[in-house]
């Protein structure tokens, strides 16, 4: 575990801490201001020599005379800018050579994922791995449904830290992006082909591919596999439930549902906080600041409860998850089936609507793992006008970001999740800020103890603290949009719905 911020991203090349930006930055300023004093110096030693003061009798080399001092002086302040010069040169120059040594690691990595994915496709022949892994998954389930636990459940148990290793989370990266040369290797398509045609195919194109199909089946057949459906927005009850009698209503009304004022909040760790937990029962939560002429909004986004892949009532699962990433391919709009985008986002929108929000209004999106994914779909739409944007451990590295919005990423070096998005593409709008927070040796019980949202709270703590321009700036930008002025908060139950033949159409909100 460190407390130290890496840093990439935002605009910039240079991979480091905050710490050592912040340094940068602060010799950066002493470098400016003696240089000032430098100037300042010069003009009084050039005033001195225009007034033709009279030198001591020693001449100008006497330590008394005020030439000499001048001079003296003028020499140390130069000396002390060159110095404090070099040294912001060699701690961005250390920054820019950390970040072209990880941009050629993972170049490697994504040159060697291809090939790689394509001979283990073709050495363990897919038809087989398919079968293998159909019947290992309905062992799996049935041993399950007995209260009994397979070996391999028994193997994974035992080696749960192998999930959290960060080479694992990269190659899990890596991977991400290449299934479609694993199947291609199975299915024997040359390496050239597979290889090539890989290249443009990465973890949201390959989300949308697998989508179309379950939606193909799911039209034949009436399965619910990853295929999503129309959703709607409640009011939650004392119990946790959704109040149905509030329905959904598409435009805004006069009278919105107000749970009471809250304070604004103050940083990234606020905005954190009030991310609601999976057991919260409202996964969506809204907040209103400004004047109510003129409003400002935030949205708060849940991570996933449901981690089935069978659409059922809850929004917050794998199948709207899966169609998050894949909105992010230009593939998703020629599906002919399955091409809804994701529950959770569209739930978001319903929410927004509810507590009154109109188009055009100022948002600034908030989402933890899945609710990240759909954050980042509502900082990329040209239709809303986001300010800025959080993840908080969602798989967002291939999510289109509009240019001039920020998307600030804060995902851990041991989490797993971010990693299934694949590598993504670099943009100037999104600085990801990542850090270890597991103890070495040390054994969690959590399958993926990096992913809490209890971590992510810290980590945002330390960003607040963070003196880094980056960050800085991004906090300022959030005081701005909100103001100082108290807020309205208002909670959502989001649920699919569904027709009353559907199977576990009972599970859920």
């Amino acid at each position: 575990m460190d407390d130290a911020l890496t840093l990439s991203g935002g605009g910039s090349t240079a991979v480091a801490t905050d710490e050592l930006f912040a340094d940068a930055a602060r010799l950066g300023s002493a470098e400016a201001v003696v240089a000032d004093w430098h100037e300042r110096t010069r003009v009084i030693s050039r005033g001195l020599i225009e007034l033709d003061l009279s030198e001591p009798a020693a001449g100008p080399s006497d330590l008394s005379s005020p030439t000499w001092s001048m001079a003296v002086a003028m020499a140390r302040l130069r000396e002390a800018s060159d110095i404090a010069g070099w040294l912001r040169e060699a701690l961005t120059e250390s920054a820019e050579r950390y970040g072209a040594t990880e941009g050629a690691v993972a170049a490697i990595w994504r040159i060697a994922g291809g090939p790689l994915a394509w001979l283990l496709g073709g050495v363990a022949v897919l038809p087989g791995v398919l079968i293998g892994g159909g019947a290992l998954a309905g062992i799996i389930a049935g041993a399950n449904a007995l209260g009994w636990r397979t070996p391999l459940e028994t193997w994974l148990a035992d080696r749960r830290g192998m999930l959290s290793d960060p080479a694992f989370v990269r190659a899990v990266r890596i991977a991400a992006d290449s299934t479609d040369e694993l199947v291609a290797g199975g299915l024997r398509v040359p390496a050239g082909l597979a290889v090539g045609v890989g290249a443009e195919i990465r973890a949201p194109e390959s989300a949308s591919i697998a989508l179309g199909v379950a939606g193909l089946f799911g039209t034949t057949l009436g399965s619910r596999f990853l295929v999503d459906g129309p959703v709607r927005v409640s009011r939650p009850i004392p119990d946790g439930r959704g109040d149905r009698s509030a329905g959904a209503r598409a435009a805004r009304t006069d009278a919105h549902p107000l749970e009471g004022p809250v304070p604004a909040p103050t940083g990234v760790a606020d905005l954190v906080d009030r991310i609601p937990p999976t057991d919260a029962g409202a996964q969506i939560r809204v907040e209103r600041y400004g004047d109510p002429t003129d409003p400002r909004w935030i949205v708060y986004l849940g991570g996933t409860v449901d981690f089935t892949t069978t659409a059922g009532a809850e929004t917050n699962d794998m199948t709207s998850n899966l169609h998050g990433i894949a909105d992010d391919s230009a593939l998703d709009a020629l599906r002919i089936a399955g091409a809804d985008s994701a529950a959770l986002e569209r739930a978001a929108r319903l929410a927004l609507v509810e507590a009154g929000a109109r188009p055009g209004d100022p948002l600034l999106p908030v989402g933890y793992s899945g609710g990240g994914i759909a954050a980042a779909a509502l900082a990329g739409d040209p239709e809303l006008d986001v300010v800025a944007a959080v993840n908080v451990g969602g798989p967002v590295a291939s999510a289109e970001l509009r240019d001039g919005v920020p998307l600030l990423s804060v995902e851990h070096e041991e989490d797993l999740v971010p990693a299934v998005g694949g590598s993504g593409h670099p943009s100037p709008d999104r600085l990801t800020v990542s850090r270890s927070v597991l103890e070495a040796g040390v054994e969690y019980d959590d399958a993926v103890p990096a992913h809490q949202l209890e971590r992510y709270q810290e980590t945002a703590a330390l960003i607040d603290a963070s003196d880094e321009a980056r960050l800085r700036a991004f906090r300022e930008q959030v005081a701005e949009f909100t103001g100082s002025g108290a807020g309205e908060m208002t909670r959502w139950v989001a649920t699919r719905e569904l027709s009353p033949s559907t199977p576990d159409a009972a599970r859920g909100r």
